[in-house]
């Protein structure tokens, strides 16, 4: 029974620290309320949770009005998410501002 509750304890742990760390570099192509998507540098089109928590962040990463934020900026997202089909933005940064 003991290493039934070892398993069960390190599968947890895993799940829990699931969350990798995603740097999306391009140009927005699509804005929502709660979604950027990005057409990134290497050609895929990424569409990224944006929720209220999100920061929108100048070049030197102070943070500025999400209303810049417009269709076409070139920017920096920075993302947490299980792959990049999942994807939550924590900060997107203008990269040319």
């Amino acid at each position: 029974m003991r290493w039934l509750t070892a398993i069960v304890l390190a599968v947890s742990v895993l799940t829990v620290s699931a969350h990798e760390k995603f740097k999306i570099v391009g140009t927005v192509a699509a804005l929502k309320k709660d979604e950027i998507a990005v057409k990134a540098i290497d050609g895929a089109t990424y569409e990224i949770d944006f929720t209220d928590a999100a920061v929108v962040t100048d070049r030197q990463h102070r943070k500025i009005d999400r209303a810049k934020l417009q269709v076409g900026e070139k920017v920096v997202v920075l993302a947490l998410g299980h792959d990049q089909f999942d994807l939550e933005a924590y900060e997107v940064q203008l990269t040319e501002k």
